[in-house]
């Protein structure tokens, strides 16, 4: 079969997709699907790379990290007494994901797309170019990991002709920002991508690590690095930094047990301390876009919405200063460190472009990124209800939501009561209903794959079909896996406000037929609205308990969801199923409500 890959080799991470006539979809080079940007030399001297390379050692510091900032730095690395230029590293990593690939694929890809930061100049290009060389590929493309993302949004959202978007790129160790309009059903850059090189995740890593030390009187600074049993502590710490900083994501505070000689010490990070701490980096990020903005020649009213790309891109600060600065939709792929992997796939699958002729206008030298966006994909990606559980198995996806706080914007806003609305919002009666569209994901494809007419399924994991009997459709889960099935708007508008349904005694209502209920507690219910806000509750005992092959009709609140983070006035996804475990149901008649009162109470969907 042919196929191409596409491979994002970041800072932090390394992530690698495949494009085929199939469709596109991750790699998974570990259980997390994406693997560390690591390396250290075997015993034997050959490189190890990823996981390899951590699980293989016993000394973190005897492991090579960040080499991707170091590129055409002509001072070499020191690893295990030999000398290496970040380009070898690099390129150690490239060959043994190539080999995860083939091995998965059956056979070498056919076309190969590795993706760079938009703000290389030439000279960085050129030193970037040996990698694949090293790596023994000889027939390549490069493509900006701005344009990548955008590629891949194309394939998820269509775009009215004209609409202009900014992609918002943040990842381990760079930041890129471009700027992209829709003409005739291509996308275009536009002006000039700016961006700012030595920040991005990594240095949230350290301002953490510079805190924590403050806390402890500067503990960890005093540690001497060619100490061995300070270094492997110093490596310890470093990694609970990251941990930290990932978890402050979903959590308001974490409690850390820093490793020291002199014995352990605890110490409490809130989500707000952490805020300030990046706050200052942030704002330089949001600065750059309105430069970027600007050099296309607009205006922040001009844009309809900022996508979001880049693992760091999942702090909660990144979308609540993007919303505030320019006031439009902040949009999230289902998991950021994928965007530029998946859209370098379909790159390497499409045919290479002609030369871009000559012209000193922007907007007629803009170069078209991506091909036209196939017709019935979905609005945007949402973020997937994916549990500790879902972890656990190795699925490799991390939920990131807002509790709140004085740093979000659309917390502390005090409104009137609206009033109840005329009707229901209609859903599902039958068929989806317009603006409403039904995707199915699950790790061959968390990317989403349309529910068409005829019915929809990825591979052995999940499927939907029309069950015309019960004027529903029918969602199996087939393997004991994470899946799940969501309808959601389609409309260019962005999403909903469904304020006066949840302020007048709303509730989420649908019909179910369960055929085969799920085991153990594994299965939710969900509503999404926009990055970074979520909101699900247990659904493992409501179905269970449902009498089989008869249509129960189910009520829940809308405060269920609201008290769990869900921000009634941007609703994109009112509907959403998620489990891990094998089951089969009927799903008809949704619609939200308001004034329900014999909707089920929260406390009793656990």
């Amino acid at each position: 079969m042919r196929y191409g890959v596409g491979i994002d080799l970041g800072t932090s991470f390394t992530s690698a997709a495949v494009s085929s006539p199939g469709g596109t979809r991750m790699v998974s080079l570990s259980p997390e699907v994406v693997i560390p940007s690591v390396a250290h030399p075997a015993p034997d001297g050959a490189l190890l790379t990823g996981k390899s390379a951590l699980d293989s050692v016993s000394d973190p510091s005897q492991v090579a990290r960040n080499f991707k900032r170091r590129l055409g730095d002509p001072t070499p690395l020191v690893l295990g007494g030999s000398a290496y230029s970040p380009a070898a590293l690099m390129a150690a990593q490239l060959r043994d994901v190539l080999d995860v690939v083939t091995e998965e694929m059956g056979a070498p890809p056919d076309s190969v797309a590795l993706t760079y930061p938009a703000i290389w100049g030439p000279y960085r290009q050129e030193h970037f170019t040996e990698v694949p060389r090293l790596a023994g590929v000889e027939d390549f493309r490069l493509i900006t990991e701005p344009e990548a993302a955008a590629t891949h949004y194309s394939t998820e959202r269509r775009l009215e002709d004209g609409e202009v978007v900014a992609v918002y790129d943040l990842g381990g160790g760079t930041f890129d920002t471009t700027i992209l309009r829709m003409r005739a059903g291509r996308m275009e850059i536009l002006g000039t991508p700016e961006g700012i090189e030595h920040l991005g995740g990594i240095d949230f890593d350290e301002a953490l690590l510079a805190h924590i030390d403050q806390r402890l009187d500067g503990a960890i600074s005093r540690l001497d690095p060619t100490d061995p049993s300070a270094a492997s502590a110093l490596g310890t710490i470093q990694a609970m930094c990251v941990r930290a900083k990932e978890e402050l994501s979903t959590e308001p505070d974490v409690n850390l047990t820093i490793p020291l000689p002199s014995g352990p010490r605890g110490v409490t990070v809130t989500r707000l301390e952490f805020n300030e701490m990046i706050r200052p980096s942030v704002q330089l990020t949001t600065e750059a876009l309105h430069r970027t903005t600007t050099s296309a020649g607009l205006r922040a009213e001009d844009l309809s919405a900022v996508l979001l790309a880049g693992g760091s891109s999942r702090v909660p600060l990144v979308a609540q200063m993007l919303s505030q600065e320019f006031n439009k939709p902040v949009r999230l792929t289902l998991h950021p460190k994928y965007t530029v992997a998946l859209g370098a796939a379909r790159t390497a699958t499409q045919p290479r472009p002609s030369p871009a002729p000559e012209s000193t206008s922007d907007t007629d030298a803009a170069q078209p990124v991506a091909e036209e966006p196939a017709s019935g994909r979905k609005s945007w990606l949402i973020p997937v209800i994916a549990a500790a559980a879902a972890l656990a198995i190795g699925v490799g996806l991390t939920v990131f939501a807002t509790t709140g706080g004085e740093d979000d914007p659309v917390q502390g806003a005090v409104a009137q009561k609206p009033a109840p609305p005329e009707g229901p919002l209609r859903v599902y009666e039958g068929k989806t209903l317009e603006p409403f569209a039904g995707y199915l994901g699950s790790d061959m494809n968390w990317g989403g794959s349309y529910i068409d007419e005829e019915g929809t399924e990825q591979g052995t994991i999940i499927k939907a079909a029309a069950d015309p009997a019960n004027a529903g459709m029918r969602v199996s889960w087939l393997e004991d896996k994470p899946a799940q099935m969501y309808l959601q708007t389609n409309s260019p508008r962005g999403p909903m406000d469904l304020t006066a349904y949840s302020e007048n005694g709303g509730a989420l209502i649908f019909d179910a037929i369960v055929h085969s209920p799920p085991a153990g507690q594994t299965t939710k219910i969900g509503m999404h609205c926009e990055f970074p806000c979520r909101s699900d509750v247990p659904a493992s005992h409501l179905f269970a308990g449902m009498p089989l092959e008869q249509r129960t009709t189910v009520k829940i609140p809308l405060s269920c969801f609201v008290g769990g983070g869900l921000d009634p006035r941007r609703v994109n996804t009112p509907f959403l199923v998620w489990s891990q475990r094998k089951m089969d149901i009927t799903f008809a008649n949704v619609r939200v409500e308001a004034q329900v009162p014999d909707a089920t109470p929260c406390n009793a969907l656990s």
